[in-house]
């Protein structure tokens, strides 16, 4: 195999250069929509950068002056510490490199090639990954990173067949019974309808409901409220605006019964894909018609319709994805100290950790954010 020669950029910062070189390889690379430009770019402006103090180091590796990878890492302080990262924080259900296709055909590209995006890097205490697929995690293990990654979270898919009737046939007989009868309960009420944002001012609309909504069901199981922060209010409402090609519509959605919006979501569809991202339903009374499930069942529905693939619930072991998906696969954790400061760090992680799982700790929590 010929050797070849590699280089190593580091970008600071979200710049026109750094657009052209990413949407341009965005064509050609292996990504989650969570690593294109305009999301990662939305979330440095709004989030990352003004909350959190990220500093982003974009790696691009390139061999004769061809983009073969891009590593969206970002450090991070906390308590003076600090964090490699991946970029999106929160907001990226997917974490992880983008890379080309064929980038594991050069053995030679791939020896020892961790070492070398390390040492361009700034300095810093500690590695802590989140999120990242089995793919991400083949990735790592080929350029040599080798410390050990362990499954934390979960994510839920659904292949999705030509038909809707023929999907609908796979649901449990019980959900399908008490849908069509809560349906009934709301046309009752007032006309039930299902809109679909078309334009920008109404994506804006139904992302202002989904924050109302989303904030109260926050506070109201004792999870902490992001929405409350400004900067992540200006997240959402960033994608509203997104324009990407690896994302191909930001799709928001509200369910109204008369005059009221009783549920929405907003997510995104991207290749054969759609991504269920922030579903929500309105309180007090509502809550026991199932709104938020009349909406999820009109979402597959729309994709079913549309000619996608697959339903991505994303993040998450939540029980109820269960009953309509077939595909579980695991997410992976990388946390990995580099000096004295790192395993002060991994040790204030363990720590926090083990206190969630006390139930006094956890009430107590609760009761404090209440």
């Amino acid at each position: 195999m010929a050797k070849v020669l590699i280089d190593i950029e580091i970008y600071s910062e979200f710049n026109n250069s750094l657009e052209r070189i990413w949407v341009e390889f965005e064509k050609k690379a292996v990504m989650s929509p969570f690593q294109s430009y305009a999301w990662l770019s939305n979330w440095q402006q709004t989030v990352g950068g003004p909350l959190l103090s990220v500093l982003p180091q974009v790696v691009r590796v390139t061999t004769d002056n061809k983009t073969q990878a891009i590593f969206p890492f970002g450090i991070r302080k906390s308590f003076g510490i600090k964090i490699l990262e991946w970029l999106g924080g929160i907001n990226a259900d997917y974490m992880g490199p983008l890379f080309h296709s064929s980038f594991f055909d050069n053995e030679y590209l791939l020896q020892n090639i961790w070492n070398k995006v390390k040492s361009e890097i700034n300095n810093f205490d500690v590695i802590h990954f989140q999120r990242q697929t089995d793919k991400t995690i083949q990735f790592l293990k080929k350029i040599d990173f080798a410390y050990v990654s362990n499954n934390n979270l979960k994510l839920y898919k659904a292949t999705l067949p030509p038909t809707w009737n023929e999907y609908y046939s796979t649901v449990k007989q019980k959900i399908r019974s008490d849908s069509r009868r809560q349906r009934i309960r709301l046309e009752k009420i007032g006309h039930v309808k299902f809109n679909f944002a078309e334009n920008t001012e109404g994506r804006h609309e139904v992302i202002q409901e989904m924050i109302k909504q989303k904030s109260r069901r926050y506070r109201e199981t004792g999870i902490w409220d992001m929405l409350a922060v400004d900067e992540y209010k200006k997240f959402y409402h960033g994608l509203a605006d997104l324009q990407s090609n690896v994302i191909s519509e930001v799709h928001c959605t509200a369910l109204n019964v008369g005059d009221v919006t009783v549920a929405t979501h907003v997510g995104f569809v991207a290749k054969d894909t759609f991504y269920y991202l922030m579903p929500t339903y309105e309180g007090g009374e509502w809550g026991k018609y199932s709104p938020g499930r009349l909406l999820l069942l009109e979402l597959i529905k729309w994709s079913i319709n549309n000619g996608l693939k697959y339903f991505d619930f994303t993040v998450g072991g939540e029980a109820y994805k269960k009953n309509w998906c077939n595909i579980e696969a695991e997410l992976y954790e990388t946390i990995n100290p580099v000096g004295i400061r790192g395993w002060a760090y991994v040790s204030t992680l363990d720590t926090k950790r083990v206190l969630r799982k006390i139930s006094i700790f956890r009430k107590l929590v609760r009761a404090i954010r209440n």
